[in-house]
């Protein structure tokens, strides 16, 4: 079942993700680059130990996620507690001394999209879609998600991209279209 679902799925087959452990680490890595998110000359083993420990509060938080999951009090207090924990442990090694929550929801947001497009268990569509640079521009909005580290301003820009759903459409299908035509625009 899952090996079909793989090379049906443009998404997954391009991203080359068939796992959960492809998927942890092509989110990490989604939300990292181009994102200025540690500070100069740390070691990497220090960098190893920070996404070490962001994978298992991101693994552990996913689990609530099983099914469907519409509070977006909840999500964001969610991603609030995973950037406020890698903070408080890592603040040495993070910019500012904290991990912004537009990076953090980048993060999660990502993983819950995939374990949804693996069908890991019949995981339900997340209640939110990852916020970045292609689905800010695709739905006119300003800022920069690599900068965000207010909730008010993520919760601004999902209210936003609501907007421009269908009646049949939830965010994370609305990100995923969107995804999906631009990675064929690219090709």
């Amino acid at each position: 079942m899952l090996e079909s679902k793989i090379t049906i799925d443009p998404f997954l087959k391009m991203v080359k993700v068939q796992n959960e452990k492809d998927a942890m680490r092509n989110s990490l890595k989604a939300a990292l680059q181009r994102n200025k998110t540690y500070v100069k000359d740390i070691s990497q083993t220090d960098r190893q130990r920070f996404r070490s420990s962001w994978a298992s509060l991101i693994t552990e938080s996913a689990k609530i996620y099983s099914t469907p999951l519409a509070d977006d009090k909840q999500h964001c207090e969610t991603i609030a507690k995973i950037s406020e924990k890698l903070s408080q442990d890592y603040a040495h090694i993070l910019v500012g001394g904290y991990l912004r929550f537009g990076t953090s929801q980048k993060a999660f947001n990502l993983y819950l999209k995939f374990l949804w497009r693996l069908d890991i268990e019949n995981f339900p569509a997340p209640p939110h879609c990852p916020v970045d640079g292609v689905v800010l521009k695709a739905a006119n909005l300003q800022g920069s998600w690599t900068k965000c580290n207010s909730v008010e301003q993520y919760m601004k820009w999902i209210a936003a991209i609501r907007k421009q759903l269908t009646i049949h459409s939830t965010l994370a299908e609305y990100e995923y279209d969107l995804w999906n035509k631009s990675a064929r625009n690219q090709s």
